[in-house]
């Protein structure tokens, strides 16, 4: 809120015009009743009739001011902190991105942010209000009789203590309500995401059922925190009735007396409304603190989330050394519920000379994508050292790594815009005719020459108007239009025929940069300086193809079973 802080403390301002404005009607009317109407002077009526349509217009302006100047901060700063929750999660470490789940960010990013938003805008006028008006109030009341003020006293108390145990039972609800919602968003961003799976399984059923349980949970939660909210303004309303009669009622016996006058009970009845419409004021600011504070702790989560971003110490400057990569008795483990601190890469020792090819195989869930993780510094090994062109891969910068290992991963993305928009994100000064060269490469040239808009074709949501097969090629084009010194190909031509995976392998041949190419084909491997592997985490063997054919079981029985299909 510090950059608003202008509107911030206009806000209260606002809000305490509109509210004396408010406390000083009853009296006003008080005056008017009791010197005017009762005391015969009916010369005052007019002058104090004008001063009530003046100070009503005052508050009223006061309202207006008060609420623009509260929807100004809040929606600012809704703005600043998406913004932010969006920077940071650019940022963020993939351990937090596991830790946190899509889901969740989603919702800490739009229903999170949303209720902050709400309540500091309600916050900069009730917040201020309530108390203002009660105090002002009261002390009104007190001013106007102090014996009708007595009833408030004995009632007061009795207020309170409903608040309280009616928010009391609602909190614990509220707070977990928040879980629940959480849940429901990850339902909803899985089933989206793998409508597909979903489908072809003729799963709808079972994915309803999951939909409907978490909903039916979130709705019995809901249902028991209104049913305390509820109870609050019909129990309010009749603790007021009460006090309001009273207050008539001892009036009376007081008239009798000579002691008070009608205008005195009239103005002791609208200050007791005052009092009520004040509490009333805090429980509802209070359970929505409450609601807030859980939404921006989930949101202080994400902003002091530990960042994957490293500044480096040398800036990349390389050593002496022929191997671009190498892997220095490397481990790694997952933390969190991905693994449950397993290790999945034990020990790992290799390299690649600079230019050379390295081909990762392995059966699932050896670890090969896991490579491809650590190289790109998604994550930090637990124990090792992965040195990059002679220097230890933390010492080089965020943007210096990034423009130097270019990755194609196993799910092959791509954004809503162009194609051209697409092929520049590793290179954005590239020409049309670099890209197309890059296209040709990928064996993707034909697609784009075969349609009128050329490089201008629309890519729909996730690449969807696209089969795999040309998602996957397009992103091997990407790469290779950004020159990037080492390529990292995660299986990215599994959705790709045999024919166009030689093809695509030949010019990749041709490319100066290191390649490392994780790959499920042993016809793809075979052609590789050297292979890699990889059982269980751990490396059995690395060699030419011919070499582990003849000494490697494992890689020879993936190779025969592979060629007897």
């Amino acid at each position: 809120m510090r950059p608003h802080w202008k509107w911030a403390v206009l806000s209260p301002l606002f809000v305490a015009t509109e509210v004396v404005a408010e406390l000083l009607q009853p009296y006003i009317m008080s005056v008017i009743v009791n010197e005017g109407v009762l005391g015969g002077n009916a010369s005052l009526i007019v002058p104090m009739g004008i001063r009530m349509v003046v100070v009503a217009l005052l508050g009223m302006v006061g309202g207006v001011l008060s609420i623009y100047a509260a929807g100004t901060v809040s929606y600012r700063m809704g703005a600043d902190m998406r913004s932010a929750l969006f920077r940071k999660t650019m940022s963020l470490s993939f351990h937090d991105m596991d830790k946190l789940r899509i889901g969740s960010l989603i919702t800490r990013m739009t229903s999170d942010v949303q209720r902050v938003q709400g309540v500091v805008q309600a916050s900069m006028r009730l917040l201020f209000r309530f108390p203002i008006l009660f105090v002002g109030a009261v002390s009104m009341m007190l001013m106007v009789h102090l014996g009708l003020s007595s009833v408030l006293f004995v009632l007061l108390p009795v207020l309170i203590f409903t608040i309280v145990r009616i928010l009391k039972h609602a909190y614990p609800q509220i707070l977990h309500i928040q879980n629940v919602t959480d849940r429901q968003n990850t339902i909803v961003q899985e089933y989206i995401a793998g409508i597909r799976v979903v489908k072809s399984s003729v799963n709808e059923s079972a994915e309803a059922e999951r939909f409907k349980t978490n909903n039916d949970e979130l709705v019995e939660r809901s249902l028991r925190v209104a049913k305390w909210m509820t109870l609050l303004w019909p129990v309010m309303s009749l603790l007021l009735n009460i006090g309001i009669a009273v207050i008539v009622y001892y009036g009376a016996r007081l008239m009798e007396l000579g002691e008070v006058n009608v205008g005195d009970i009239m103005a002791c009845v609208n200050y007791m409304a005052q009092i009520l419409l004040s509490l009333l004021m805090a429980s509802h600011i209070i359970v929505s603190i409450t609601e807030a504070r859980a939404s921006m702790s989930r949101v202080d989560d994400v902003l002091s989330a530990s960042e994957c971003r490293v500044s480096g110490r040398g800036a990349g400057a390389p050593a002496s050394s022929d191997a671009a990569i190498v892997f220095d008795h490397v481990s790694f483990a997952y933390e969190g519920d991905r693994c449950v601190g397993k290790e999945v890469l034990s020990d790992l020792c290799f390299s690649v000379e600079r230019g050379g090819t390295l081909a990762v195989v392995g059966g699932t869930g050896s670890g090969k994508s896991t490579v491809a993780s650590l190289l790109a510094r998604f994550y930090q090994p637990s124990s090792g050292t992965i040195w990059l062109n002679g220097a230890e891969l933390n010492d080089y910068g965020e943007e210096r790594l990034r423009r130097m290992v270019g990755m194609v991963m196993q799910d092959s993305l791509l954004f809503s815009g162009t194609l051209r928009d697409n092929l520049r994100w590793g290179n954005l000064s590239a020409t049309d005719e670099e890209l197309l060269l890059a296209c040709e490469k990928a064996q993707i040239a034909d697609f784009v020459k075969a349609r009128p808009e050329g490089l201008d074709y629309l890519v729909s949501q996730k690449g969807l108007n696209l089969s795999g097969g040309q998602r996957q090629r397009f992103s091997i084009a990407r790469v290779l239009a950004g020159n990037y010194d080492i390529l990292v190909l995660d299986d990215c031509l599994s959705a790709v025929d045999v024919r166009t995976d030689l093809l695509i392998r030949k010019e990749l041949a041709k490319v100066p940069a290191t390649k490392v190419v994780i790959t499920q084909r042993m016809s793809s491997a075979r052609y590789a300086d050297k292979i890699l592997v990889l059982d269980q985490g751990r490396v059995v063997a690395q060699g030419t193809h011919e070499a582990l054919y003849a000494s490697c079981a494992l890689y020879k029985d993936m190779c025969d079973k592979q060629m007897s299909v």
